[in-house]
């Protein structure tokens, strides 16, 4: 029949820098149950460190130490971390309690950690409670016991486990005589079903409960004395029943039953339990994290956000030849078949839920008008609906008060901007006549029109980015663009001029001719000097012009008759264009502005909208495809303007994302560390009392990521408030603009991975060495 504790020359010591101390050397000593082995000796005999191997809190150096038979020299961590949880109760000197637990929880503890369900706990809790007498302290916390009552909530700890063996390191050293004996007797009474050792300085307290006593000096033991008879209940080799009923046949090694399941593991939901526990007990240590959580957590969405908005703006950035204005908000609608769009269905655009503006004469964005402001510089604008424009914003003048007014914007993008800054104020008033960009030629809008309003902007505002570089804005009214519209049609137009059976035509390409005059009388046409060639003798009037105009989007003619045949005699008369004017047309007629009206102007078949967000375009363009429409988004159109090195820019930008990333992460690390330090013990406690390196990894990632969780919630309803407008923080709602929802489940996986790698980072620190080595360290 084999000992319960065997030890055959087992020796310890303990290396320092540049010396070698001995713990004990070569002792035989032999343990049974039933015993309550008293150990003694003055202080640095060996006394602690004996009891220590025993227990399983440190490991021998020489020597063989056998448990029930069963030879532990090939255990490692995980064998001793088994053996500790199955076979031993520790009771301390300082007692090792958790002081922000309450009794009740300091017992609970241990049965959690013996694989116990909550629900189970109770009923055996209450009952070690009531043995040590503290029922009137089962939910006061061990910060306010006194040294008596916390050995007590020590030894229920260590009962609540069923351990065959009871180990306590001088259990009487911090009480009063009184709660010494109660501790003693309570020992005595737990060793007839058990083996109890316990070292002591004060033997005599000890005396009248000790069956045998142990006595050591310099690491030997120089007395082993028998007291009295012990209960002789030793552990059978062959088979040793535990008290909850498990069975370990014949000399299995711990690690083998760890394989068979003999010993119950920590569940998975004590884990969380005891993890959340830990998270909100401590105020002081929950808000420190939580502050430094939050940091972490809103540093990365910041970085993150960052990142996309520079990684979007270096996608943005380019020109386009065909549209002047490459406003990335921007999008050209058409309707499938081609056909002019109504009033109902440009107004149900415009209310659909991301489009901020519609503009129905479109074409005039990309053209621009040209005027002369004053002295010898020139004007150069894109126009823009008046209704985008705000009194408040005007630097100099008025609003504009009928259809024949403008409001002129700059800013220091612009060519003019210096001439319009120092002349602005003298231009309010000023009547100017608008011609047409057309890259080519330049043609007149008809009527001179006043400028009621300028603005000079600092360029800060324009968030989307504007037209090319150059131009300034011009706000007209909606019949003025209506104009503008019906020009550009009719200078885009293939046109067909038939004079008496002679056909002429023009590409469409800016070769207009057919201009309108108020001068001409509807159903006529004016035609130049040279054309009357094409009649007999010479007589046009009174002849027939027939006009053909077809583009993309519709084809028209007309029926005229020849009203007056124009030369450089009689152009002033006629259509108020001087002699030297007049020599610049070829290949032209002029008709009236009905007529022209009638020829060009069928209505709008292309228009722009303008997003309040372009991040959400993908969603717009899909409500308005399943509307039936034709989109075409500006920024998609863009020419790359870095000379193909936009994936180096973009490489870059996502590089020194990874840096921040790992630059935050051990600033996060050494911060928590901090934090966290005084928390160590706590955990070598619960090593102590029986948890696995894996449970307590498993609990300290559990607290950290649960706080890492508490912050992202707290950053994700901050930005739900941004979102809904409640608080209005501009630069943190323009970041928030380029984070879809997919985002913020990426961002939850790294901040995941992050939390996930602070926590192994920290408990590598503290979990990879020895239990006992790391609670020496941190108590």
């Amino acid at each position: 029949m084999a000992h319960t504790i065997e030890l055959k020359k087992v020796s310890k010591y303990y290396a320092g820098e540049d010396t070698v101390s001995l713990g004990f050397s070569r002792i035989d000593l032999s343990l049974d149950m039933g015993e309550f082995v008293v150990i003694t000796g003055e202080s640095g005999s060996g006394k602690s460190t004996l009891l220590n191997i025993i227990s399983g809190l440190d490991t021998y150096d020489e020597g063989e130490m056998f448990v029930c038979g069963e030879d532990t020299a090939g255990y490692g961590t995980e064998d001793y971390e088994i053996y500790r949880k199955t076979y031993i109760g520790n009771i301390f000197q300082d007692f090792n309690l958790i002081n922000s637990y309450t009794v009740y929880q300091n017992i609970e503890t241990v049965m959690l950690l013996d694989g116990k369900k909550k629900r189970e706990c109770r009923k055996r809790i209450l009952e070690l409670i009531d043995l040590v007498g503290l029922n009137e302290y089962t939910g006061t916390k061990a910060s306010k016991l006194s040294g008596g009552q916390k050995q007590r909530v020590a030894i229920a700890r260590a009962l609540a486990k069923d351990a065959p063996i009871i180990v306590a390191d001088e259990p009487t050293g911090n009480l009063d005589s009184v709660s010494a004996k109660a501790v003693m007797e309570t020992l005595s009474e737990v060793s007839k079903n058990k083996l109890v050792v316990i070292v002591t300085h004060n033997y005599e307290q000890a005396e009248p409960y000790a069956t045998r006593k142990l006595t050591m000096h310099d690491g030997k033991i120089i007395e082993n004395k028998s007291i009295r008879p012990h209960r002789n209940q030793q552990i059978d080799n062959e088979e040793y029943i535990d008290p909850e009923g498990r069975s370990s046949v014949g000399r299995r090694s711990a690690r083998r039953k760890a394989e068979s399941k003999e010993y119950s593991s920590m569940r998975k939901g004590s884990e969380i339990r005891l993890a959340l526990r830990n998270t909100f007990n401590l105020p002081t240590k929950f808000m420190l994290l939580l502050i430094v959580y939050l940091f972490v957590s809103t540093a990365v969405l910041s970085q993150y956000a960052s990142t996309k908005n520079s990684s979007h703006e270096s996608d943005i950035l380019g020109y386009n030849m065909y549209f002047a204005n490459c406003d990335v908000s921007r999008m050209v609608i058409t309707k499938q078949d081609k056909t002019a769009f109504s009033e109902e269905e440009i107004e149900e655009i415009a209310k659909i839920k991301n489009i901020d503006y519609v503009v129905p004469n479109d074409l005039a964005l990309d053209k621009g008008v040209s005027f002369r402001a004053s002295g010898d510089y020139y004007v150069d604008g894109l126009v823009y609906p008046i209704k985008l424009v705000k009194e408040k914003e005007l630097t100099y003048g008025n609003m504009p008060k009928n259809d024949y007014e403008i409001i002129v914007k700059t800013d220091p993008s612009n060519a003019s901007y210096n001439d319009i800054s120092q002349s602005g104020e003298s231009m309010i008033g000023k009547k100017v006549v608008l011609n047409e960009m057309t890259g080519m030629e330049s043609y007149k809008f008809g009527r001179p029109v006043k400028i009621a309003g300028i603005i000079i902007g600092d360029g800060k505002e324009e968030e989307t980015s504007a037209p090319m570089f150059g131009y300034s804005k011009v706000y007209m009214s909606d019949k003025m663009q209506s104009k503008m519209l019906t020009t550009m049609m009719a200078s885009s137009s293939r046109t067909e001029l038939n004079f008496n059976g002679n056909k002429v035509k023009s590409n469409g390409e800016y070769e207009k001719s057919v201009y309108s005059s108020s001068k001409v009388p509807k159903g006529e046409a004016y035609i130049l000097e040279d054309q009357t060639g094409y009649y007999k003798d010479g007589k046009a009037v009174g002849g027939d012009v027939k006009v053909k105009a077809e583009n993309i989007y519709f084809k028209s003619k007309l029926n005229l008759e020849v009203g007056a045949v124009v030369t450089t005699k009689n152009s002033e008369k006629l259509l108020g264009i001087n002699k030297e004017e007049i020599q610049g047309y070829f290949n032209c007629i002029f008709i009236n502005v009905k007529d022209y009206n009638m020829l060009f102007d069928k209505g709008n078949y292309q228009i722009s909208a303008f997003m309040v967000n372009e991040i959400k375009s993908d969603e717009t363009v899909k409500t308005l495809n399943d509307m039936g429409y034709k989109t075409l988004l500006i920024k998609d159109t863009l020419t790359d303007i870095t000379g193909g090195f936009a994936f180096v820019i973009q490489l870059i930008t996502y590089l020194r994302l990874i840096i921040g990333f790992i630059i935050l992460f051990y600033i996060a690390y050494a911060v928590i560390k901090l934090i966290m330090r005084s928390r160590n013990s706590y955990y070598s406690t619960l090593r102590i009392l029986g948890a696995t390196k894996k449970n307590t990894d498993n609990i300290l990632r559990i607290e950290l990521l649960v706080m890492m969780l508490i912050a992202y919630l707290i950053d994700l309803g901050f930005i739900i408030l941004v979102k809904k407008g409640i608080i209005d923080v501009k630069m943190i709602t323009k970041q928030l603009m380029f984070l879809a929802p997919y985002d913020y489940a990426i961002l939850a996986i790294l901040l995941l991975v992050m939390s996930l790698m602070l926590a192994n980072r920290y408990s590598r620190k503290i979990f990879n060495k020895s239990a006992m080595k790391t609670f020496r360290e941190e108590v």
